[in-house]
């Protein structure tokens, strides 16, 4: 008789996030979990003020996985995109030596010339800003000479 398999799913990495829910809320529902303990309003009582947070705190969790999970797939797009880059220029390496192979095929080797131009001119990255303080400059060298007043 063969041994059923239990399948074991590992818990999601716990997840922490500073506290959403506004300090003004907090002491709303701190309010109505000790002086107004024993008091409810037609929509508004203690404990829909602490479910309500909790539903604010679980959100924010949501948000903080999600944004975990967007960070991930756009590292591995990044990597893919890397990869297909890696295989492009290969590609058109192969293809540039069986084009000097063939002479004949003139229309091949300006279509593979084409397509190699662009690739070789990456975007270069604008210049990195400067940090700091602008340099001094000399009050002698910038100053520009004061008008004559008239009747001096």
């Amino acid at each position: 008789m063969p041994s059923p398999s239990i399948s074991v799913v590992p818990p999601e990495p716990e997840i922490t996030v500073e506290d959403p829910v506004r300090a003004e809320h907090r002491a709303v529902i701190e309010l109505f979990a000790n002086q107004l303990a024993k008091v409810a309003f037609p929509d508004v009582d203690a404990a829909l003020l602490r479910r309500q947070a909790e539903e604010v705190r679980a959100e924010a969790i949501a948000v903080a996985r999600a944004r975990e999970a967007l960070e991930a797939a756009q590292h591995k797009l990044a990597d893919r995109t890397a990869v297909l880059g890696d295989t492009v220029a290969r590609g058109l390496a192969y293809a540039r030596i069986y084009a000097d192979a063939q002479p004949d095929r003139h229309a091949l080797a300006a279509s593979i010339a084409a397509l190699a131009a662009p690739m070789s001119t990456t975007p270069a990255a604008p210049p990195a800003k400067r940090r700091g303080r602008p340099p001094r400059q000399s009050a002698e060298l910038f100053a520009t000479p004061a008008a004559e007043e008239p009747g001096s």
